[in-house]
């Protein structure tokens, strides 16, 4: 996204300052100011931030549902209705842009268009509409920026001698898995197993019933067990769960079970709380999720197949303890930005 650098001999020529002149000036004062886009599968989030060289505030950030999930799973295509919602949604994304005078743009897409058979036309639809660069990103990519926000953000919430840990970022198109220590990545892998995926593989019942969950579970034995050998080595008990699905699973156990203690960057959750509101959404259609307190109506229709997949490797590999990260990709590209600051 082209934005210029806010023409300073032209605005400053004379002794008149008007008041967009006095916006101009205090952009030079301020700290860089980025926004990053992150196209997901089912949700595209904006986040745009001032950051220096140690730290960064959120100025704004917003999601939206695309639902560019189905036909990916079924025809690796993005249809012209996905298409006119991608468009659509990034053409809101670059008028907020706009009004924050923001020096960088950084717009990421992962699983849905990384694996679309039209990703080049897709891209170049964005660049030549809303003059927008996307940069599609492979799945190892994806895994390290949630690695640098989650390594970023547990600090407060994880203590030496929790390490490693396994952490766990569910998407749309596919969900990762990174082993950590408090100093590096051991092992990252990124899955195809989405929740979008998953559903049009499963195709579950509404509400889901015990031969669903058993089909659920056989498949994931079969699409993770490069994630079982691995977890047999490093021995991980404590899962972070990066953002999405699990920042609504924090605003469900908050509504329905017990008020929780948190600060900006995450949370620690009892895993019997987490079991508390698995077994009550398991029952639950989506007429009837829609009205459950704490989730929001874009994660109705997939909160049951994210919730099995957690308690699945909740269950499988012994997890103790169970921390939420506020943060994943987008607030990974800030961090990334702030240590090659340093470096520089």
């Amino acid at each position: 996204l082209k934005i210029e650098k806010f023409g300073f001999k032209s605005h400053f020529v004379g002794n008149h300052l008007g008041q967009n002149n006095i916006s101009y000036y205090s952009a030079w004062l301020r700290d860089m100011r980025i926004a990053v886009i992150d196209m997901g599968t089912n949700t595209f989030n904006l986040l745009i931030a001032e950051y220096s060289d140690h730290s960064f505030h959120i100025m704004y950030s917003d999601k939206q549902a695309v639902k560019l999930g189905q036909r990916i799973a079924e025809q690796h295509f993005i249809d012209d209705e996905g298409i006119k919602r991608i468009l659509t949604t990034l053409s809101q994304y670059k008028e907020k842009i706009k009004q924050y005078l923001v020096d960088e743009v950084i717009a990421i897409a992962t699983s849905s268009i990384r694996t679309a058979k039209n990703q080049e036309q897709v891209v170049k639809l964005i660049r030549d509409r809303l003059d927008i660069d996307v940069k599609v990103i492979n799945g190892e990519r994806e895994a390290e920026l949630i690695y640098i926000a989650n390594q970023y953000a547990i600090r407060q919430c994880v203590k030496s001698e929790d390490v490693p840990v396994l952490i766990m970022d569910i998407g749309g198109g596919s969900t990762e898995f990174i082993i950590a220590d408090g100093t590096s990545a051991l092992w990252k892998k990124s899955f195809l197993i989405g929740m979008a995926r998953l559903i049009d593989e499963i195709r579950p019942k509404d509400p889901v019933n015990l031969d669903d969950i058993h089909r659920i579970h056989s498949y994931l034995d079969n699409m993770l067990d490069s994630l079982k050998r691995q977890m047999s080595k490093y021995l991980p008990k404590v899962l972070v769960g990066s953002s999405g699905v699990f920042d609504s699973i924090v605003e469900m156990i908050d509504a329905n079970v017990r008020p929780l203690t948190r600060n900006e960057k995450c949370c620690l959750i009892d895993k019997n709380d987490f079991s508390c509101i698995y077994h009550q959404i398991l029952p639950l259609s989506y007429a009837e999720r829609l009205k459950y307190k704490g989730l929001i109506e874009m994660r109705a229709d997939m909160i049951v197949v994210s919730m099995i997949l957690i308690d699945y490797v909740i269950q499988k590999y012994g997890v103790q303890k169970l921390v939420v990260s506020f943060y994943s990709l987008k607030e990974g590209v800030i961090v990334e930005k702030i240590m090659e600051n340093k470096k520089d």
